[in-house]
């Protein structure tokens, strides 16, 4: 399938006209566009596995076994160009430590920048930026599911120097790349029934994190943010690290928060705490994911959810100001299919937020005018904001429309559909 470009400029022209309208300029919605990054998760190619091959439990479940995940760090890397070159947008990728490629034997609490050489390197040569997580999980030193909230100072003390050496990898490569490293602690802890003594755990994991971010680093580098979470897995009643003790050691400690959507009760809304998470604390990471009924991790597509967290995001002015993420795992289709999907809505949202006409919104919530803000809601939610998306595309030479699709099918064929 190939698009003619001729009818993607005629569409762009037409659709800039009826932007005009409403004072929006649709040229510089799409500058602005090419100014905001979207970190990309590294494990949806590989089923979060990494390089370590330790046969231990992973807190991570993903379903499915779609024919060509990648092994090693270069198909890895091979297949985030391959999803990179699907989409227009400004890119990080955000590497989770296990996915350190090391010869000399180090472990999580040994490494170095050295180990996520090839990683580093590869980042500057295409001028992606990097982003950086701990993997506190599938490991020996996981202790009953527990890491830094656990009761034995031997495991606590393996995961503390594991988080100081990962806030040394993610400065490392702030400085090797030019651009900030978002160094994200996610932890699994949490206990499967209800506990008698919940501030046990999380006195534990208080020194725990107290000890990690003992050293300052230039924020121009590195930054670090807490991520919660409701429940998990084996965590059904307890999870130490919850979002209100996040919340509240982030802000009394100057330390940044990430947002995970598919992390809240399915009646929850990013896009309704982000007004208030960016008031008291300096760096936000959203984490953007699809949760059906549960933290299930599904593909991230152009729903009301991501519309509404980019629209958000907009009208806050918090564009090119937070950090964005995707963070999903589907191994029953394409892997890097699911990449596409994810960086594609995310970049549609994008182009959808910047697009609308929010002065015209505001003058009529401001006004007491609530009839009119509902009446333009609606009306602008079917402007023609994917004539500009496709111009984006076409701009960038990255694939308009389903042409992708075939771009993909043929890497499947020439290259993951022949790995074993």
């Amino acid at each position: 399938m190939k698009i003619d470009r001729d009818i993607v400029q005629k569409n762009y022209d037409n659709a800039k006209r009826v932007y005009a309208l409403y004072g929006v300029d649709t040229d510089k919605a799409v500058e602005a566009a090419k100014r905001v990054k979207i970190s990309l998760h590294c494990w949806q190619g590989d089923d979060v596995t990494g390089f370590e091959g330790a046969a231990v439990a992973n807190q991570n479940v993903v379903t499915g076994n779609y024919p060509g995940r990648a092994r090693n760090g270069g198909e890895l890397r091979a297949d985030i160009d391959k999803a990179f070159s699907f989409s227009p947008l400004s890119h990080k990728v955000n590497i989770h430590s296990f996915y350190a490629e090391t010869k000399a034997g180090r472990g999580r609490d040994t490494y170095t920048a050295e180990d996520f050489k090839n990683w580093i390197d590869w980042a500057k040569e295409r001028k992606y930026g990097l982003d950086f997580n701990v993997s506190f999980f599938a490991h020996p030193m996981m202790n009953d599911g527990m890491s830094l909230a656990s009761p034995d100072k031997r495991t606590r003390d393996f995961w503390v120097d594991a988080g100081k050496a990962g806030r040394e990898i993610a400065a490392e490569m702030g400085r090797a790349t030019g651009q900030v490293c978002v160094n994200d602690v996610w932890v699994p802890d949490g206990l499967k029934d209800n506990p008698i003594d919940r501030a046990r755990f999380r006195g534990y994991l208080t020194e725990s994190l107290d000890r990690i971010f003992e050293k300052k680093f230039d924020p121009k580098l590195t930054v670090d943010v807490l991520e919660g979470k409701l429940f998990g897995i084996g965590t059904e009643c307890f999870v130490v690290g919850s979002h209100e003790y996040y919340m509240m050691y982030a802000a009394r400690n100057g330390v940044g928060l990430c947002m995970d959507t598919g992390h809240y009760l399915p009646t929850e809304t990013v896009t309704d705490k982000l007004s208030v998470v960016t008031r008291y604390i300096d760096n936000v990471l959203l984490h953007i994911s699809r949760g059906v009924r549960w933290d299930s991790d599904h593909v991230v597509i152009l729903d009301d959810m991501l519309t509404s967290l980019f629209a958000e995001a907009k009208r806050l002015d918090l564009l090119g100001k937070i950090h964005i993420g995707l963070d999903y795992f589907d191994a029953s289709i394409n892997r890097i299919g699911a990449w596409g999907v994810g960086l594609r809505a995310a970049g549609k949202a994008l182009v959808a937020a910047l697009c609308e006409p929010t002065a015209l919104l505001k003058k009529a919530e401001e006004s007491g005018n609530y009839t009119e803000r509902l009446i333009l809601s609606e009306e602008f939610k079917t402007l023609p904001f994917a004539a500009v998306w496709d111009m984006f595309c076409a701009g960038a030479g990255v694939p308009v429309g389903a042409e992708w699709a075939d771009e993909l099918r043929r890497y499947e064929a020439d290259v993951t559909g022949k790995r074993k």
